[in-house]
């Protein structure tokens, strides 16, 4: 119980808080070599994860292991029966994603297999950041009275490519690839996580 010649305290809740889990494989150089050698042309088309693939099933597996650790933090437990989808991409010069979310998806996110090369313009804007990937929290948008140090100043965070790094995000998280400006091509998996059925009810 608070003294009487304590001062009050307002108690502050957060509100609607966005995730984004990093988690950077370790012994990945290997099965990143083989995702490369699928990548390069004709590719997969289709659900990369219905490939019979030794560095399929092993970055499979290390996807479980992170969905499993996301629902540990979000504290839902049991978790949830899932479902993966991923698609593998090769972006070459002058390739993006344009910016948009994953509807009907719990989770998203990507598995970047290499590092993407230094670009091969100069004389590039300082807000370019090619082969970056920007997440952009929709509930916020702009805010001009925004101050440097409040969580809700930055409505965005830019990713730097990381080989073996493995990302998640909510599939409601608006994102995006911008451009990329070498000819080295990047290849990543863009990875789409669908819950089977509705959470806690048992019933599709």
């Amino acid at each position: 119980m608070m003294a009487m010649n304590e001062p009050a305290r307002d108690e502050i809740l957060p509100l609607w808080p966005t995730w984004v889990g990093q988690l950077l494989l370790p012994d990945a150089e290997e099965a990143n070599r083989a995702l490369i050698e699928l990548a390069a042309p004709p590719g997969i088309a289709g659900n990369l994860f219905e490939v019979d693939h030794r560095a399929v099933v092993w970055l499979r597996e290390w996807i479980v292991a992170a969905v499993g650790q996301w629902f540990e933090h979000v504290n839902v437990q049991p978790a949830p029966q899932w479902r993966l989808g991923g698609r593998l991409e090769a972006l070459g010069f002058g390739h993006y994603r344009e910016l948009g979310n994953e509807s009907g998806a719990y989770l998203a996110g990507l598995y970047f297999v290499n590092a993407p090369a230094p670009p091969e313009l100069d004389h590039l804007r300082s807000d370019c950041l090619p082969s970056h990937v920007s997440l952009l929290d929709p509930r916020v948008g702009f805010n001009a009275l925004g101050l440097e140090g409040d969580p809700n100043f930055n409505e965005s965070r830019t990713l730097v490519p990381v080989a073996g790094m493995l990302t998640l995000w909510p599939g409601y998280l608006r994102h995006c690839s911008r451009v990329h400006l070498a000819r080295a091509p990047w290849v990543r998996v863009a990875l789409r996580i669908e819950l089977d059925g509705r959470p806690g009810t048992g019933t599709p």
